[in-house]
């Protein structure tokens, strides 16, 4: 059967006979033992070495598929928003231990699904490869940072002293850095997408921001005591979250939510109340506004149970930015709004008393600023700059990636070595360029992000507004947080600006005028099509299989 598959001017073959099959058997047999004990004994960062033969032969595979058109585009947006949803829904800590394998949760599956579609359809799409470099047409400097800061990320394996150790993570930041962005902005393009990455990121964060309180309540996550025994993947970590993690000299409880601590949580409300805010402003059913005020609520309570300063900033900070933005496009549409006017006007004067009741009203003040429970942890971060500086001189193009903690050497009180300030592990892990140009990309995208706002004409490209206002509480609470769980989802939310940025260029160019000028309209992406029957999957433009 086997060889009447085969063209006969194509076909060699013969029978190897007995011995060789024998073999051959053998040989696979001593392979399979050999990469399974590699699997038993090797830490789970340094698996992938094991798999670069495998990886080689499967980007061979792939690299002599043909080009058949078509794009998995309504697939690749469900399992993104899937994976935002789950992001904070679903707690990292929750998953399925098994022997030899990295930690098994809904994130990780729909993420590999995500990584498996796209890397087939960018070995057999030509479509899809020049729709996702088109996305970025508009954005240049954007373009231009994000690929230089890949770049230097790049570069600086040379100069790591731990090289497996930092090619795992490298590989890592590929799949939640780099595809996160490209992808998102791909998507950002289609009609409806940004609208239902800001309605999940809004609901999802009440929802949480619900059970905060209720965790608040009880003084402990309340599905802890729930779990079955085979999703609980780290007993010592799940030991630790049963324990109120308040800061010395407090007994005031601190609020996890679905991360595993109360700085991660208190990060991720930031990049989300923002789009509550819009949504309750935007809307005109009485309904939604009073639901969405009290989701609100809920959120800032959340914020403020956590006892995390960057949550009091990037509440303070979202409430203020968006009445000041969403004033100052309204005044530029309708001159004689007096409303409008009134907030924009005002608003050096409110801006000033916020900043005069954060630095005279003591209650405030320790909110924001911090008190006297919070010197141990202003101390621990000069502290940890005063000892980083001198490691960067060592190493000013970084030391690798993912090396900022081992290069540092800083111990916290427990015992455990840790970095306070991402920007201070930035430095170490890349250098003082690659600092730059990660606050650059953040910048850049923010100033962008504010222009695009001013003529936003459609309700997703209002949008903008609290992408905005997310990214710079984000980038404001990285000065003092260095962990980069919520990374993933800030580079989708930059990839949401540049989609959107495409869509508002395209729309000026159609019409003959983009800043004043006459320019050539850029291609313009494939329409939406209908979902295939083929349980989503099935390329648009194909017959369902």
């Amino acid at each position: 059967m086997a060889g009447t598959s085969i063209l006969k001017p194509y076909e060699r073959r013969r029978d190897p006979g007995r011995f060789k099959r024998m073999v051959t058997g053998a040989a696979l047999v001593l392979l399979a033992t050999f990469y399974g004990l590699m699997c038993a004994v090797l830490p789970l960062q340094l698996l992938t070495f094991p798999m670069v033969p495998i990886l080689l032969m499967v980007a061979l595979t792939l690299w002599m598929l043909p080009d058949i058109g078509g794009v998995y585009d309504t697939t690749m947006e469900n399992l993104m928003v899937w994976f935002v949803g789950f992001n904070i829904l679903w707690p990292s800590y929750v998953a399925l231990n098994a022997p030899g394998l990295p930690w098994i949760t809904p994130t990780r599956v729909v993420v590999f699904s995500l990584l498996a579609l796209v890397v087939f359809n960018l070995a057999t799409s030509g479509e899809f490869r020049t729709r996702i470099t088109d996305s970025m047409s508009a954005t240049p400097l954007i373009r231009k940072l994000f690929w230089g800061f890949w770049l230097i990320t790049s570069v600086s394996i040379v100069f790591s002293g731990s090289p497996f150790f930092s090619i795992s993570k490298y590989a890592n930041n590929q799949i939640f850095w780099t595809m996160m962005f490209c992808i998102s902005a791909f998507l950002a393009t289609r009609e409806g997408y940004v609208m239902r990455l800001g309605r999940l990121m809004c609901w999802t964060a009440i929802v949480v921001g619900l059970l905060g309180i209720y965790e608040f309540h009880i003084k402990i996550p309340f599905w802890l005591n729930h779990l079955p025994s085979f999703l609980k993947a780290d007993a010592e970590l799940l030991a630790n979250l049963g324990v109120s993690a308040a800061r010395a000299g407090t007994d005031k409880y601190r609020v996890r939510g679905t991360m595993p601590t109360s700085l991660y949580f208190a990060e991720y409300l930031g990049l989300a109340l923002p789009f509550i805010l819009h949504f309750m402003t935007r809307t005109k059913d009485i309904f939604k506004q009073a639901l969405l005020g009290a989701g609100a609520l809920a959120v800032a309570c959340s914020m403020f149970f956590t006892d995390a300063r960057t949550g009091m900033i990037a509440l303070l900070l979202s409430m203020l930015i968006y009445a000041f933005i969403a004033a100052w496009r309204t005044l530029l549409q309708h001159r004689h709004s007096l409303m409008a006017a009134t907030v924009v006007f005002a608003y050096p004067i409110v801006f000033a008393l916020v900043a005069a009741l954060v630095v005279f009203w003591p209650r405030l003040h320790v909110l924001v600023i911090g008190g006297g429970q919070h010197v141990g942890s202003t101390d621990a971060r000069i502290e940890q700059w005063k000892m980083g500086l001198p490691k960067l001189m060592t190493g000013p193009l970084g030391h690798g990636v993912g090396r900022a903690n081992e290069v540092l050497g800083y111990t916290n009180p427990a015992g455990e070595s840790s970095i306070d300030s991402y920007y201070l592990s930035l430095l170490l892990d890349y250098g003082v360029l690659g600092l730059a140009v990660f606050l650059a990309l953040f910048a850049v995208t923010i100033w962008i992000g504010l222009r695009l706002y001013r003529r936003a004409q459609t309700e997703e490209e209002q949008l903008i507004a609290p992408l905005t206002i997310g990214l710079i509480n984000f980038i404001i609470v990285k000065a003092v947080m260095s962990t980069e769980i919520n990374l993933p989802v800030a580079f989708i939310m930059i990839g949401a600006v540049v989609g959107l940025a495409w869509r508002q260029h395209q729309r000026d160019a159609v019409a003959g005028a983009a800043g004043g000028r006459l320019v050539a309209a850029p291609p313009a992406a494939a329409p939406k099509r209908p979902r295939a029957a083929w349980v989503g999957a099935t390329r648009t433009g194909l017959p369902a299989r």
